[in-house]
């Protein structure tokens, strides 16, 4: 095979991954909750890609999730739009010149998003539009549903550890 056709077919499959990941999140016909923790899938779908592939795939990949993700929304906002590009790209850059593309950095950078991506939806859509919230919003749904995001670059890490290695 040569290099242009196993890159095509990485790209091929990343594109399914992001579809099938928006498809079920956003179709309700999977539902892959624990509790009250929902995941994220497409973040650390989005997050792999970047992590593996070069900062304007990263770039492009977080601009497509965030639109995707817009699309979907109640809000006529651009949060996730401009989340997912500015963090994948952010994560893009420092896999590739700070970071190692190994395991535990892929982890620590996963947890960094979700928490971030949770955190800013939080003082987006809570604080800056007076709805109270206590505690147990925090203890029952942001902090499960960050660990659980940032949990799921797993499966995505080692199959773009794969698909890269073309």
């Amino acid at each position: 095979m040569n290099i242009k056709r196993k890159r095509f077919i990485a790209a091929f499959v990343n594109i399914l991954l992001l579809a099938a990941a928006f498809m079920l999140r956003y179709s309700g016909v999977a539902v892959f909750n624990i509790g009250q923790a929902v995941p994220l899938i497409l973040l650390p779908a989005a997050l792999s890609i970047s992590i593996f592939y070069s900062e304007n795939i990263g770039l492009l990949t977080g601009f497509l999730t965030g639109v995707f993700i817009d699309s979907v929304s109640s809000d006529s906002s651009c949060f996730n739009t401009l989340f997912f590009t500015i963090g994948c790209a952010v994560c893009s850059v420092l896999s590739s010149r700070f970071l190692n593309r190994n395991l535990k950095a892929a982890l620590c950078l996963s947890a960094g998003m979700s928490f971030l991506y949770f955190m800013l939806k939080y003082i987006i859509y809570f604080v800056f539009f007076g709805v109270s919230v206590n505690y147990d919003y925090f203890i029952l749904y942001l902090i499960p549903s960050a660990v659980y995001t940032a949990v799921w670059v797993f499966p995505f890490y080692f199959l773009n550890k794969k698909l890269s290695s073309y």
